[in-house]
């Protein structure tokens, strides 16, 4: 696995290997809203049908929507998050977007993601300035995922002031904080980071170090290839050492938690990057 393969293992698809429900999916129309929240009312296919809702309902279904945010289910709730994102009501869909993105319960993470993307969305639509101003108040925020997450999706919606904040949590205490930034970054291509992520590449954790390759990577400047080698090279070495101390007798999963030991695969993150840095032909 490499960095790049991050954004595809983080998309959402509960249609997969349901042929039935995915034909649903796709020839609904309004006409069939209330059947679609009459099966999650009874608890069948939550997941799908209130996406499908959030495809074709009418604007006032964004309140039945809203109202499975707390789902013990992290799957229905990542749902939830998917079907805001693609009705058209935002003055329902952002606050509760909002609130699914600020919470920081233990394995919700997929969650606020989800609601990050369907945010970036809005933006894209007609609700660019408002959903602008909650992202950038949320960058103000004291728990660092919310701001990582928060200023991605500002710089994703076209905000400048999302990059600073990015640049800023690359040097986080924590590594999944570091880890986000980096990602986020290598997300918006921006050029001007690449003195920030360069010094990633000595980063204490081997999964921050793979990222900001990565990222390096996606600003396609070939100049940067001597760089990226060595970074793999010092990068190598340092996963031989974290590899003996396993040896000696230290915890894997601490390895893996403080230093991102075996997280992702080195060699192929540096291949991906070079092939994004080589020159193109004329």
């Amino acid at each position: 696995m490499t960095p790049g393969d991050v954004f595809t293992d983080r998309s959402f698809d509960p249609f997969c290997e349901r042929g039935v429900l995915a034909a649903i999916y796709e020839l609904a129309d309004f006409s069939h809203s209330k059947a679609m929240a009459d099966l999650v009312t009874a608890g069948k296919w939550k997941s799908e049908m209130l996406i499908a809702l959030g495809k074709v309902g009418l604007p006032r279904y964004a309140n039945f929507i809203g109202r499975y945010k707390d789902d013990p289910e992290p799957e229905v709730r990542r749902a939830v998050a998917t079907g805001l994102g693609l009705i058209d009501n935002d003055a329902v869909s952002i606050p509760v977007l909002i609130q699914l993105l600020t919470r920081a319960a233990p394995g919700d993470f997929i969650v606020r993601w989800e609601a990050s993307e369907s945010l970036v969305r809005l933006a894209k639509r007609k609700a660019a300035e408002t959903v602008r101003r909650r992202l950038f108040e949320l960058t103000q925020e004291t728990d660092q995922m919310t701001v990582a997450l928060a200023a991605r999706a500002l710089a994703l919606a076209g905000d400048a002031r999302g990059v600073p904040k990015l640049r800023d949590l690359t040097r986080a205490a924590e590594t999944n904080v570091r880890q986000e930034a980096v990602l986020a970054l290598a997300a918006v291509t921006d050029k001007g980071s690449k003195d920030v992520l360069v010094r990633r590449l000595t980063d204490e954790s081997l999964a921050v170090r793979a990222c900001a390759i990565f990222a390096l990577g996606q600003l396609g400047d070939p100049a940067l290839a001597p760089v990226l080698r060595q970074a793999l090279q010092t990068s190598l070495e340092y996963e031989g050492e974290l590899e003996r101390r396993k040896q000696r007798g230290e915890s894997e999963q601490m390895l893996a938690e403080k230093y991102g030991f075996g997280v992702f695969d080195l060699r192929q993150t540096l291949e991906q990057a070079l092939a994004t840095t080589a020159p193109k032909p004329r």
